[in-house]
């Protein structure tokens, strides 16, 4: 059991899935596991950060090191 991200209505959302689909990326970090749609990655340079704003509870996807 996992999280996927995917893009979805032109925005990132997440989803418990029992696993990854083809072509994600999987993250596993303190036992919980991430599985990131693969049009994430494409569209942000391969490497991404992800966050969560707390003030809108959005999660937030950026190419990797360009910062907040």
């Amino acid at each position: 059991m996992g999280v996927r991200l995917r893009i979805a209505g032109g925005a990132v959302r997440p989803r418990f899935v029992p696993g990854a689909e083809e072509g994600d990326e999987t993250v596993e970090e303190d036992g919980v596991r991430v599985f990131i749609a693969r049009a994430i990655l494409d569209a942000n340079g391969g490497d991404v950060e992800i966050d969560v704003t707390p003030e809108h509870e959005t999660l937030t996807v950026r190419p990797l090191g360009s910062g907040a």
